[in-house]
């Protein structure tokens, strides 16, 4: 029987040991030493062991998975989402071993990482996009001609890591100075750091694709985002409510001309940022691209949730060059659901935490993705659930989450539970007799 590694851990990995088995795979899980949350790996028929510390050191270190792939003599590897899906060390130090990637090759995940590259495809491809610049001296110029607020981010961070808005002079100045420091005052030499304009109260919009081995384009469904805390996404809903419906076919129409403009084939999401004119358009609202992602999105079951597929299932059978017959995976856009995401909040002094209790409650039309032990600390995971809500309307939808969100308690940590439900109750969308519940945190 073929062996597939799955170089990830948490829910993500107990539900690909599932649909790898499913499909007549041997599914090999990963755990760190270091890592004492271990119940993704129950259900394998194997375990490799990370030396090290940290992510970077373990489950995000390309070099310690090839390793393992090679020790337990997997076929393929397969990364879900996360850094170690956008690395494009992977596939590339897989393929010089023989073993296969479930993924874009190295080439394209390192131009869809490297965010100047990418907005240039993208504006060479003819979709719209911001101001924007890399480098410290380049910068420095996009801050003068354009003004603030600007955001800046890492040319190849990923999930978020390293965002900040800068709005003020001196927190301009002092960005500018840290930004030489990094690119060792070699000025418009370096090119550590991203910089664009920074919309406003923008709505942002995640499209995610299939693409074949033939380059036709599969929709699998849009969703935007309604809860943001920094770089995390708290809240998303599908179909799009809050962008009129001829932006959202523009989205569409862009999503497709990128990946196939880079080569992409798998699955992907293309995020687009809507905002107003005065933030770079001439009348109405606009969308401009923000990033694309060449992995399964952190989202994943929103997408099933709109089409009805296994899209774990349906990357591995792209992987293979499989053709899906068109219109065979079709999007269901009048299909309502809302996901909450109880992130994690860090320990102070950033010590792990540990869960002592945790109740989910149950909830017609809700789901949980969680795989956490309550008896172990939780070191390297930043989630205890994701919480999906089906509904025959937005309004459903948002008071299932509402309900399975107050319902549940979870102790010993804390999560962004409340921050939720206090933007489920002021959003409108939930009936007022729903009445107010005590937060099980």
């Amino acid at each position: 029987m073929r062996r597939v590694l799955i170089a990830n851990r948490g829910a993500i990995a107990a539900r690909a040991v599932d649909t790898f088995r499913t499909l007549g795979w041997s599914p090999i899980a990963v755990v760190a030493s270091s890592d004492p949350q271990r119940l993704h790996a129950l259900a394998a028929d194997g375990c490799e062991y990370l030396e090290g510390d940290g992510l970077a050191q373990t489950y995000d270190h390309a070099g310690r998975i090839v390793e393992a792939a090679r020790r337990c003599g997997a076929d393929a590897v397969y990364p879900g989402y996360g850094a170690l899906a956008e690395d494009p060390e992977l596939p590339e130090r897989l393929a010089a071993a023989g073993i296969a990637f479930v993924g874009p090759t190295a080439q394209v995940l390192a131009a869809a990482r490297d965010k100047d590259h990418a907005v240039a495809t993208a504006d060479r491809l003819g979709l719209p996009v911001l101001p924007h610049a890399t480098g410290h001296e380049r910068i420095a110029k996009l801050v003068a001609d354009i003004g603030l607020p600007v955001i800046l981010k890492p040319v190849t961070g990923c999930g978020g890591l390293g965002v900040r808005i800068v709005r003020t002079e001196p927190e301009a100045e002092q960005a500018l100075a840290l930004i030489g420091a990094d690119e060792g005052g070699q000025g418009d030499q370096g090119d550590g750091w991203y910089a664009e304009r920074y919309v406003e109260h923008g709505a942002v919009v995640g499209v995610t694709v299939a693409v074949d081995a033939a380059a036709t384009v599969h929709a699998l469904g849009e969703r935007e985002s309604l809860l943001v805390d920094g770089s995390m996404k708290l809240l998303e809903a599908s179909p799009v409510r809050g962008v009129a419906p001829e932006l959202v076919e523009r989205m569409r129409a862009d999503t497709a001309r990128l990946v196939t403009g880079m080569g992409l084939r798998g699955v992907a999401t293309v995020e687009f940022i809507v905002g107003s004119a005065s933030d770079g358009g001439a009348g109405g609202r606009r969308h401009w691209f923000l990033e694309v992602n060449g992995r399964l999105p952190l989202a994943y079951r929103m997408c099933e949730a709109q089409t009805g597929l296994d899209v774990v299932a349906l990357q591995m059978e792209l992987a293979r060059g499989a053709l899906p017959a068109p219109g065979s995976i079709r999007v269901d856009r009048d299909a309502h659901c809302m996901e909450g995401r109880l992130f994690i909040e860090p320990a102070a002094g950033g010590a792990p935490g540990r869960i002592t209790a945790l109740e989910l409650a149950p909830e017609p039309g809700v789901t949980y993705n969680c795989a956490l032990d309550v008896r172990s600390p939780v070191v390297l995971d930043n989630i205890v659930t994701q919480v999906l809500a089906l509904g025959g309307n937005r309004g459903a939808a948002a008071g299932a989450v509402l309900r399975a969100v107050e319902g549940s308690g979870v102790s010993g940590v804390g999560t962004c539970a409340e921050e939720i439900a206090v933007w489920l109750r002021g959003s409108g969308l939930v009936p007022e007799r729903l009445g107010s519940q005590a937060l099980g945190v």
